[in-house]
């Protein structure tokens, strides 16, 4: 378990937190898809901040917004 004076996630915590693999999390850290640290060489954290940035760039829009900014580009040369 991670130190609750420090904002690092152990690879369970990631793991439990985001429903993923050990395996597949090694594999988004190994092709540098999700941020990570290895200080030293040793054990895999994750900043608690960074990760959830992370998670927040990979948004869906609603149904709603595509259709909001198919709108607003159709009507976008429109006077």
């Amino acid at each position: 378990m991670a130190s609750p004076n420090l904002p690092f996630l152990t690879a369970d915590e990631v793991c439990a937190i985001l429903g993923y693999t050990k395996k597949y999390l090694y594999k988004l850290t190994h092709t540098r898809q999700i941020p990570h640290y290895k200080p030293r060489g040793g054990k895999l954290l994750f900043d608690r901040a960074e990760l959830e940035a992370w998670i927040r760039q990979n948004r869906v829009s609603t149904q709603q917004e595509l259709e909001n900014r198919a709108e607003a580009l159709l009507n976008r040369g429109r006077v």
